[in-house]
């Protein structure tokens, strides 16, 4: 089965009309004709990663975000062309010396039933719905303090620690997720404050998404962006399993890029 093909695959699960306009999907790097001999699953396609995936023979890599780091002008710092990112450089010798290719799943599973929205939920536990949207959701909780639920979702996600904006003691009993970088901008806040929200647990979040939640009388619990997402692509490794039973399919986990001190 050729990369192509198996392409065809991941995309009936996460069809690319489900994604945004230009958010890049589908194979973006290697040869559609290569032979695959395995699959990597992974939220980014880190050296690390890249060096795993090729050590168990695995050529063909699904990421749900970005393999390659694009490049800008900036006012602020001096920037290289993308092709002389060393991050890219490091990367792409890598996929080429074992002849790997590279498929994307992001805005394309993001929202599609039981993509990364979905699975972020059900290993929260959280089922009952307040609100439904396309790409993020608010459900009803049991009554708890926000240090348990800060602790729930530590333990769930499999986070070393998170972080927590509001008072600990309060009780809340409606959540909006807001996996992976959603609270990037403080725009997100309002989905909570329309929906009737206490609390926002978030993947990963800018300052002034604190801030603007605090003001709005809204806690937050940060957990990351890659462990927010983690449970939809190993989801996505599941379903690739049983739809490609000869073919060997492997999550790897990216990780965390730190550790505290």
């Amino acid at each position: 089965m050729n990369a192509q093909q198996v392409e065809a695959v991941v995309l009936e699960i996460a069809p690319l009309e489900n994604g945004f306009e230009g958010d890049p999907n589908g194979l973006l790097y290697g040869d559609p004709q290569t032979e695959v001999t395995g699959i990597a699953v992974t939220w980014t396609p880190t050296v690390r990663v890249l060096r795993e995936a090729a050590c168990d023979g695995l050529n063909f890599v699904l990421t749900h975000e970005i393999p390659f780091f694009s490049t800008a002008n900036s006012n602020w710092f001096r920037t290289l062309p993308e092709e002389e990112k060393p991050h890219n450089i490091a990367r792409r010798r890598i996929l080429d010396a074992h002849g790997m290719v590279v498929c994307r799943c992001h805005s394309n599973w993001d929202g599609t039933p039981g993509g990364v929205m979905d699975s972020c939920a059900e290993a929260l536990g959280f089922t009952d719905y307040a609100h439904r949207g396309a790409h993020c959701c608010t459900y009803d909780i049991e009554p708890v303090t926000l240090a348990e639920l800060a602790d729930h979702a530590r333990l769930a996600l499999g986070v070393p620690s998170v972080r927590v904006a509001g008072d600990t003691g309060r009780i809340v009993e409606r959540v909006t997720v807001m996996y992976g970088g959603l609270m990037q901008t403080w725009y997100a806040v309002d989905e909570a404050v329309i929906a009737g929200a206490d609390v926002i647990i978030c993947g990963e979040a800018l300052d002034y998404g604190f801030r603007a939640a605090v003001d709005a009388g809204v806690a937050v619990i940060e957990t990351s962006h890659v462990n927010s997402e983690n449970p939809g692509m190993r989801e996505f490794a599941r379903l690739l399993g049983e739809r490609l039973p000869d073919i060997p399919v492997r999550f790897i986990d990216a990780g965390m890029p730190w550790v505290q001190m």
